[in-house]
Parts: C-alpha cells; structure tokens; sequence
C-alpha cells in the first residue's frame, strides 16, 4: 500500500500545474497527453531532491529535459526530428529528379578536345577507308571458299551470317583506328570522352538510362516529323532505295536469320557508329564550332555516310536527337540505346508483318 501526505498531495498539484503549463508552449509541436501523477514519498524524495549536478553541465551533457525547477527552453520545444528528415527526403527526391530538360545552356557544353583537327580528319578517313576495305577483303575470301558465285548463291541466313561477320569485323578495326589516332594524347579523361559507364543509370541530371529512355520514346516523333519536312520541302527522295528495302530482302521467318540480323542493327552498328559520331567527331568539332552547330553537322555526317537519299533526312534527325542526348549524359550507352532500340524495334515490326504475310516491298513501293 502506498500512503500519501498532504505536503505529497501539495506538490503532486504544483507539477501537474506547471505540466500543463508547459505543454502548453510546446503542444503544437510535440502534443503531449496530460496524465495525473501519482508519487510516493520515498519516489518523491529520488526525484526532487537537490540535484548537486549545475544548469550549465546539464546542458554539456545535453541533457534537454523540462524539469518542474527548469522552465521549458527553446531546445526542449524544437521541432520533431522526423519532421526534419521528411524535409530533408523531399529536398534530396527533388533534387533527383530534377533533369532540367528545357534548360538550353546545359545543351550548349562543349569538351575540352587535346587533338586538332589534323587528328579528326586522319581518324575519319581512316575509319571511311577501313569500312570499304574490310568488306572488300571478305567478298574475295567468300568467293574462294564457295566459288565465284558463292555469294550469289547464298540463301537469306547465309548472307546474313556474312553481314553479321563482316560488321564484327568492321566494329573491331573501326574503334581501334580511331583509338590509335588519339593514343597520344592518353591518358584521357574517362568521364568525358568514349565513356560506357553503367553506373548511376538514374542519376539527376545526366543519369544515361533516363536520356536513353526519352530519346526512345521521341524517336519516333523525331523521324516522323523529318519525313514530313523533307515531303514538304520536296527533298524525298520516294524512287531510291533506303535501309529497309535490303533488310526486307533478307528477313525470313527463320529464327537465326532474324538473330542475325537483329544483333548486327541493333548491337554491333549502334557500338560502332555511336563511338565514329558522337563518340569521336562530335567533340572534335565541338571545338571549333558551338555544340549545337557540331550536333547538327555530325548528323549530317552521319546521314551521309549510309549512302542511302531516301532515308537521309531521317537519320539527320536521329543523329540531332542522339548527339544531343549524348551532350546532356556524356555517356555513350545513351546514343547507343536509342539507335539499338530505334533499328531493333523496326527489324522486330518487319519480321512480324513478315509472319502475318505482309509484302514489305509492296508496302514500301506500293
């Protein structure tokens, strides 16, 4: 049984008075619910005994408690540290995706480029060269092993096992020569120049799988719209023959021929040409020229290089769009994702109008 005094029940009252009190200043922060207290003497006299321990040490200790003997402070009513931590995630949740897609000055940086444009044009010509030459040491090797016809000859999964070949071995010679034209400059800054960097995919504001998402999704828009400009103009070229005509040619319902083909347009071509383009001619002219101006002229470059005029102001749009989400990333798996996913998603729609009995000439030329 617990006994209590009248001095017990006097001071019982005097904490419950300044309890309510300084909720009072501190409830709209930190509410706390008023409950009665109820103290023996012998738990009366532990607490309220004559601290030997000053207000100031009190204090080095932070010990922050609002006491009957210590009026409430400014600290003992702060603000709830949850209450902190939700702003502090919003800010940061802002912050990350913040991607400032319509600020314009971040489109116009350039790169510090330590080569000249001695340089670029060896590694373009070089590259042009090497292009040309490869496919004309493979055609003689070809003919001797299956005879002077031998190619003609080849069914549609021959000739694509031959174009898959000769890309591998136009990837390969062609990253090495423009490797070996800047090798004198090495070693050179890896977070500017020919990156393929699969970190930070997400990352506000140059996060690579973000950009390459977005020029994904515009693609389409972007080679519509230059269709349409280029009808308009009168600069359609609708009697030449574009890149989907000798794909077409090509594309059977036989499974390895369609992988065939899907991994030279959709991996191999994009690794090379993203790498010759924006990789290497882009930031070389950006020296020269404002970063929006090279944008445009390696697109152009890249437009002529496919040697095909009907699809030349499509790909001079792609080529904008890519160089310009490879500006804001600085990472080459942005150019690529979209020029893979770009070639990949048309073989893919060809082989399933293929599969339903579509004549894709007839459709094209029709």
């Amino acid at each position: 049984m617990i006994r209590f005094d009248t001095l017990n029940t006097f001071k019982m009252a005097q904490i419950t008075a300044h309890t309510r009190t300084s909720t009072t200043r501190c409830d709209r922060i930190n509410p706390r619910p008023l409950a009665p207290i109820l103290l023996s003497r012998r738990l009366h006299t532990h607490l309220y005994a004559p601290s030997t321990v000053s207000y100031a040490e009190k204090r080095k200790t932070n010990d922050k408690r609002v006491t009957p003997d210590t009026p409430p402070t400014k600290d003992s009513c702060r603000r709830s540290p949850s209450i902190d931590s939700d702003n502090q995630l919003e800010t940061e949740l802002s912050k990350a995706i913040d991607f400032r897609l319509l600020d314009w000055e971040l489109y116009k940086q350039g790169w510090d480029i330590p080569w000249g444009a001695k340089e670029t044009g060896i590694g373009m010509v070089s590259w042009a060269a090497s292009f040309l030459g490869v496919s004309l040491l493979l055609f003689p090797i070809v003919n001797t092993l299956l005879g002077p016809d031998g190619f003609q000859l080849m069914g549609p999964t021959g000739r694509s096992y031959f174009i898959l070949i000769n890309q591998i071995a136009e990837t390969i010679v062609g990253i090495t020569i423009v490797r070996l034209t800047v090798s004198k400059y090495q070693p050179l800054d890896s977070s500017e120049f020919f990156k393929l960097d699969f970190r930070s995919p997400l990352r506000a504001p140059d996060g690579w799988l973000i950009w390459g998402l977005l020029g994904a999704l515009l693609s389409p828009v972007v080679v519509y719209i230059s269709a349409l400009l280029a009808a308009s103009t009168g600069l359609e070229d609708v009697s030449s023959r574009g890149t989907v005509d000798s794909v077409s040619q090509l594309l059977t319902l036989d499974l390895p021929t369609f992988l065939s083909l899907f991994t030279t347009t959709a991996i191999l071509a994009p690794l090379l040409e993203e790498t010759i383009f924006r990789g290497f001619l882009l930031p070389s002219l950006s020296k020269y020229m404002p970063t929006p101006a090279a944008v445009v002229v390696s697109a152009l470059a890249f437009g002529l290089v496919h040697l095909t005029p009907r699809d030349f102001p499509q790909l001079t749009g792609l080529g904008i769009l890519m160089g310009f989400s490879y500006v804001r990333s600085r990472n080459l798996l942005t150019p690529m994702m979209i020029h893979g996913v770009w070639n990949g998603g048309v073989l893919t729609v060809l082989y399933v109008l293929t599969s339903y009995g579509v004549d894709i000439q007839q459709m094209l030329h029709g």
